[in-house]
């Protein structure tokens, strides 16, 4: 029950959409907790000192006061993402060059890997996680260190995070922090990290996301094929005759989503928007227009979502979804 108290304090959705764009995450911080051993404590403002940084990183080689640290540098950099993201891409960049800390860092996932096999998944671990995720971020959103943690294949350690089925709700805290990671990375739109989304099937998982993700999982999702079909690159590989099946795919994950909205228009309207705005991408392309209009949902056109057109222009920050709409019938 403590557990269960706890994990409903955390910001999640805060730490998992930062940085994605149309996103509107509340900035509130939960203070640090007392470092162990006794010593001081990490507050906010000691953080703000010039070495505090590198010595909290320091603190991750030490396996007993790792969980502390990266609860710690966690909450920095939610606090700093937006008030000052100078020091967030600063500490982005002491992370990926300090010695050891990523292979620390893929320490962790792996370690969570024998949790999600051996079924001791439980809310401390997926919290602790969910700070490393959080650290990822902030290296995935530093130009100086973006491109060279592809490179690692560092983040290729998050597909099966992002893949793993459980009934366990609160899993789907770590498959949203995951796919932030990569929405992190491709939202910048910039080639090669799109081509090495491509490579690694991100089209593919991103559809098997939001078939078993829940509402967030489904959004960030959406995020990143909408970042991919932006990319000529990436439309002209979805709408490749290779690929046909991967977009009809991608059609039919999306009719069954539309077809639940229509039933139930409280979900979540944001989703709709995505929808509407990928299939408007899709268009751009020859081959992606007939697909589309040859799979195009007939709740999109029957008037179904009349009502939510409103409701749908507000949560997507003014975005004309009716224009988009139009486009499509």
């Amino acid at each position: 029950m403590a557990d269960n108290e706890e994990l409903q304090e955390e910001p999640w959705e805060e730490r998992t959409l930062n940085l994605l764009h149309d996103s509107k995450i509340d900035q509130e911080l939960s203070a640090s907790k007392s470092r162990k051993r006794g010593r001081k404590k990490h507050s906010m403002k000691w953080m703000k000192t010039p070495m505090a940084i590198p010595e909290v990183i320091v603190e991750l080689q030490d396996q007993e006061l790792r969980e502390t640290a990266l609860r710690c540098l966690s909450s920095f950099l939610v606090e700093k993402r937006e008030e000052d993201p100078e020091n967030y891409n600063r500490t982005g960049y002491f992370l990926y060059n300090s010695c050891g800390t990523m292979a620390i860092l893929l320490q962790e996932v792996i370690m969570f890997y024998g949790k999600m096999t051996d079924g001791s998944l439980n809310v401390r671990s997926a919290k602790r996680l969910a700070n490393v995720l959080t650290l990822f971020q902030s290296i995935a959103a530093n130009p100086e260190t973006r491109h060279n943690f592809v490179n690692s294949f560092m983040p290729n350690y998050l597909i099966p995070l992002i893949l793993f089925e459980t009934p366990l709700e609160i899993y789907e805290i770590v498959r949203a922090m995951a796919l932030s990671v990569v929405g992190i990375l491709c939202q910048a739109r910039e080639s090669k990290i799109i081509q090495w989304a491509i490579n690694n099937a991100m089209v593919e998982i991103c559809r098997v996301s939001i078939q078993i993700g829940n509402e967030l999982s489904k959004v960030i999702a959406m995020h990143i094929l909408e970042a991919i079909l932006q990319d000529w690159s990436g439309i002209s590989y979805v709408c490749s005759p290779t690929s046909d099946n991967l977009v009809k795919g991608l059609m039919q994950t999306w009719g069954r989503l539309v077809a639940y909205l229509a039933e139930d228009q409280d979900f979540s309207p944001r989703l709709l928007f995505h929808i509407m705005r990928c299939s408007f991408l899709l268009c751009q392309h020859r081959r992606g227009y007939n697909i589309v209009m040859d799979n195009l949902p007939v709740q999109i056109v029957d008037g179904s979502f009349q009502d939510m057109l409103e409701v749908t222009y507000i949560e997507t920050n003014g975005c004309e979804f009716s224009s988009v709409l139009c486009s499509l019938t």
